[in-house]
């Protein structure tokens, strides 16, 4: 209900940084798709309460679940004396099932699985709302005694107003009273909202007779399921039984848009056939479109050249079973390749061609990677798979974008950084990653990275504790690459070239998939040799699975076997996307552990622009991730273990829409 939307804590964060009040967790996890950034003053340390700084920050990455982590530190950047710098994960869960009318139960850690366990504490919460009142009661075990969570702990809130909740708890040592402040829905851009809240008075045994306080910013990660691709996979000979999406299911920019002017065509010729297709033939061209539409023998390039006045490339026509079958490359909708067949789709359909529908097929570097039957005599166009047959031999080319062999340029920040060290709270190197790729044949991509080291702190510059991790100005990957579509889920990539500055090396990467896309298997190896360092010849070879959830838009992928450094292990990714952003959960054990929170962040324009002969882009997939080393007695200083070599164009990147395309 509306009441219990506006009562929940689950809003909120508590000053630990999980979703709560005070000190003490609410029996409810942030809303999925949630993510809140915080600052707070409150700090437990040495057996009391004192002023620290602390920022933390949580999501809602799935369905009654929540990740967030949390930086403590006090002098920013002296040596460690008696402080505390630390770095840790929490993690909650509400139980599913429960009627809410019943009550809720959640169950949480706190410095998960850390070294040096500053803040660890597990616990159990219940909770139950009462229109603007709600109550909460549970027990946790710490692993400092006599802290808040060391016990029976309970809270009660009461939201005055939209604007104002009132707030009293016993977090098992002592008894506080304060208030948080939240702007009204609306009043800030992109759904965002202003948070705040007051300890206003303490009591109990760590009585410190401080004021604490909190402000952090909530903001909508976006939307699931954003841009929706097909639901049912399913497909008979000759027949269509994949779902059509209704109108009710179209993306949020589905819309009707006008057909382009013809003045854009200018400069458009018909030129000879683009790079063939493999496959056997399924039909010619013939004159029964010329019988459908009043253009006569023009009908077919009709249709390509709405597609090459969108900025799609290597567009071809041909027609099998009197259906028209048009294909074409994407290089305009870079973040997300679903809204590229959404959009042709959009444009075939307003462009009034007369046709029923038409097969949609997307290639990448010259490779069929997915086809839709597009039905067009709807309010919407709809979508669903065609059946894998052969594709027609004979094309009609109607490139009108450039070249094949057109430069593509791609500029992306690339940081290392260590946080919450002994050396300082936030130590980083920066650099502007500038990529240039052209294609060169079917399958084949010729692409260098010059990385250009932009500003280092202290610690990274020469003499510094993390010098030799810095980043540097220097040829960081050039390579050639082959890909081959050896069946309809088998795919295979070699690459040979430059990689992590100093390595000369080849690489493989395969992937076999099931029939929808959402299971694959794989290898990614390689052997590689020190241009400098003879007799250092490290090799990669690691197995991998990888699953899709396209409900959710959630993967995960698991890789083991000998990393790029010699260490034998396993490394696991969830990947939880919400639209074009995502948030990671990453574990690794090979010669220690680690876990880590990141984002998946695109930084470039929904829709990307081109000129006939350059292209210039952003990042639309950088990613960041913060990591903390676990389960061990000592915080060893490392930036990590189970590194992985990979080409900057690999097979899902490139080819394969991040493992988010059905066939």
């Amino acid at each position: 209900t509306a009441a219990a939307t506006l009562v929940s804590a689950a809003d909120d964060l508590a000053f630990p940084g999980y979703s709560g009040y005070l000190n003490v967790p609410s029996a409810t996890v942030l809303n999925h798709a949630q993510a809140d950034l915080q600052y707070s003053d409150q700090g437990w340390v040495n057996s009391d309460y004192e002023h620290r700084r602390n920022f933390s920050g949580a999501a809602g990455i799935f369905p009654f679940v929540e990740v967030g982590g949390r930086l403590t530190w006090d002098e920013t950047h002296t040596p460690f004396a008696n402080e505390v710098r630390d770095l840790s994960a929490n993690i909650k869960v509400q139980m599913p099932l429960l009627p809410e009318e019943w009550f809720t139960l959640a169950a949480g850690v706190q410095d998960l699985g850390g070294a040096a366990n500053n803040f660890g504490a597990n616990y159990v919460v219940a909770g139950r709302a009462f229109g603007p009142l709600e109550l909460a009661l549970g027990y946790g075990q710490t692993d400092e005694p006599g802290r808040y969570l060391d016990g029976a702990f309970g809270a009660v809130s009461w939201r005055a107003f939209e604007w104002l909740n009132l707030m009293a708890e016993y977090d098992a040592v002592d008894a506080r009273v304060g208030a948080g402040l939240t702007s009204p829905r609306g009043w800030l851009p992109a759904g965002a909202q202003l948070k705040g809240k007051v300890m206003a008075t303490d009591s109990g045994d760590n009585e410190s007779g401080r004021h604490y306080f909190s402000v952090g910013l909530s903001l909508p990660l976006g939307h699931r399921n954003q841009r929706h691709d097909v639901q049912s996979l399913g497909v008979g000979e000759g027949r269509l039984q994949g779902k059509l999406l209704q109108a009710s299911e179209c993306p949020p920019n589905c819309r009707s848009l006008p057909a382009s002017d013809p003045a854009e065509m200018a400069g458009i010729t018909e030129q000879g056939s683009a790079p063939g297709q493999d496959n056997r033939v399924q039909g010619t061209l013939t004159q029964s479109l010329a019988r459908q539409a009043p253009t006569g023998g023009g009908a077919l390039s009709q249709l390509g050249d709405v597609l090459v006045r969108a900025g799609y490339e290597r567009v071809a026509v041909s027609e099998a079973n009197g259906q028209p079958v048009i294909r074409f490359e994407n290089n305009v909708y870079n973040r997300d390749e679903r809204e590229a067949l959404w959009d042709a789709a959009e444009r075939l359909q307003a462009a009034q061609s007369g046709h029923a529908s038409v097969q949609l097929v997307l290639l990448n570097q010259g490779i069929v990677v997915a086809r839709r039957h597009v039905q067009l005599d709807g309010d919407v166009p709809r979508l669903a798979t065609v059946a894998d047959t052969a594709l027609p031999e004979n094309w009609q080319a109607i490139d009108g974008n450039g070249p094949w062999w057109k430069p593509r340029v791609m500029l992306s920040p690339n940081i290392t950084s260590a946080i919450g060290t002994e050396y300082g709270v936030w130590d980083a190197s920066y650099a502007l990653g500038t990529e240039v790729s052209a294609s060169l044949w079917k399958g084949a991509l010729a692409a260098a990275t010059w990385n250009t080291a932009v500003y280092d702190n202290d610690d990274f510059e020469e003499g510094g504790v993390f010098y030799n991790d810095r980043q540097r100005s220097d040829l960081l990957n050039a390579e050639v690459q082959q890909t081959f579509r050896l069946h309809k889920q088998f795919f295979t990539s070699v690459y040979a070239g430059r990689y992590q500055y100093d390595y000369d090396g080849v690489l493989n990467e395969t992937l076999l998939f099931s029939p929808s896309r959402r299971h694959a298997i794989g290898y990614i190896g390689g052997a590689f040799q020190h241009v400098d360092i003879d007799g250092l010849d490290p090799q990669q070879m690691l197995g991998r699975y990888s699953y899709y959830h396209p409900g959710h838009d959630v993967q995960l992928h698991v890789y083991g076997g000998e990393f790029f450094e010699g260490d034998h292990g396993v490394r696991a990714e969830g990947r939880f996307w919400f639209g074009d952003y995502a948030v990671t959960l990453t574990y690794k054990n090979t010669d220690a552990e680690f876990i880590g929170l990141g984002v998946v962040l695109p930084l470039t324009p929904v829709k990307d622009k081109q000129w006939r002969y350059l292209q210039v882009r952003g990042n639309p997939d950088w990613t960041y991730t913060v990591q903390t080393r676990i389960n061990e007695d000592r915080n060893v200083l490392s930036f990590g273990s189970a590194l992985m070599v990979r080409s900057p164009n690999t097979l899902e990147r490139t080819y394969l829409n991040r493992l988010r395309l059905a066939p």
